[in-house]
């Protein structure tokens, strides 16, 4: 919500349309920020009142029949429940990119290369533990013997990739 309040630079290289653009998607960013935010809070003490209540093993058993969907299962309420979790993620997110648009609007060409540079190493980053943790959990092309043989090659290279023992051997 303080970018709102924070003026933009009058010395910049971009053009009166450019830095209106950036400014709009830096406040916009921050705006979402700020609502994923407070929705993250709201919905979590709602389920924190909610279902706080049940201390005996049959009020529990009785609050898990009544909440199983008879097509659904339990999904609804697990995406209740995982809702303050994710709302809080798309925060952080959001924020992360209103902080990178004001860092490009607001400084020098070095500065920007810098910003620029380290959220592609941190997007490289993300895309590789995600690349990881999907591929050690998902149970896709499995076979009889409950790992596919291409995926058992993946596993192995980022098992290596993981491993730090092989450093320490040198």
């Amino acid at each position: 919500m303080a970018f709102l309040a924070i003026p933009i630079p009058v010395n910049t290289t971009y053009t009166a349309q450019q830095l209106s653009l950036l400014q709009n998607a830096a406040y916009t960013f921050s705006l979402f920020s700020t609502i994923f935010s407070i929705g993250s809070i709201t919905i979590g003490l709602l389920n924190t009142r909610t279902y706080r209540g049940a201390s005996s093993f049959k009020e529990i058993a009785d609050f898990l029949q009544g909440a199983h969907h008879r097509r659904y299962g339990f999904r609804p309420l697990a995406i209740v429940y995982a809702l303050p979790t994710a709302l809080l993620v798309w925060a952080v997110l959001s924020s992360a990119v209103a902080i990178a648009l004001y860092c490009l609007i607001a400084t020098s060409s070095v500065s920007r290369v810098a910003v620029l540079a380290l959220g592609a190493l941190l997007i490289g980053c993300t895309l590789v533990i995600v690349w990881y943790f999907w591929q050690r959990e998902s149970g896709w092309g499995d076979d009889v013997e409950g790992v596919s043989p291409k995926r058992r090659v993946r596993l192995r290279i980022a098992d290596w990739f993981w491993d730090v023992t092989h450093i320490s051997k040198h």
